[in-house]
């Protein structure tokens, strides 16, 4: 793991390489890692409408990748967008295996990183009662290869 001091040289470069990481840590943490760096918040939750939610596994992973690609599509990108894009609800990827594709088809770039935010499971979070955050897993899936380049925790 990297400390904060590493996501603050990073995010200080000139380009960025296609990069996913995580964020180990709450919220307003990494915003202060950030610091002026122009960054957009993007709730996965948000992807639902909670009238209309999909009828089972399968179309709930189909919904994520089809709203996902039409919000980072929308996104503005390039030299004069320079933007870091903060996700949140994280778990929703691990739980129906959605991966991070779209975010490295659609987002990221030489101007654009994603950052999954993992609060950990002494954070509040949002989560129904019924639903468990299970930091070390999410953490192993997100490590897993061809996922994140790195992850980054306040606590460093």
């Amino acid at each position: 793991m990297k400390r904060e001091a590493d996501l603050k040289a990073l995010v200080k470069q000139r380009t960025w390489d296609k990069e996913v990481f995580v964020w180990l840590g709450s919220e307003k943490s990494l915003i202060g890692a950030l610091g002026s760096a122009k960054h957009v918040v993007l709730d996965l939750l948000d992807l639902f409408q909670p009238d209309n939610l999909p009828p089972d596994d399968d179309a709930t992973k189909d919904a994520i990748h089809e709203q996902l690609r039409q919000r980072l599509r929308a996104m503005p990108k390039g030299p004069d967008n320079r933007t870091i894009l903060i996700v949140k609800s994280i778990g929703l990827l691990a739980r129906y295996r959605v991966g991070l594709k779209d975010f490295y088809d659609w987002f990221v770039g030489s101007y654009t990183l994603v950052a999954l935010l993992l609060e950990g499971s002494a954070e509040k979070t949002d989560w129904p009662d019924e639903v468990r955050s299970d930091t070390k897993r999410l953490l192993d899936y997100f490590n897993e290869p061809g996922m994140v380049k790195d992850i980054y925790t306040a606590n460093g």
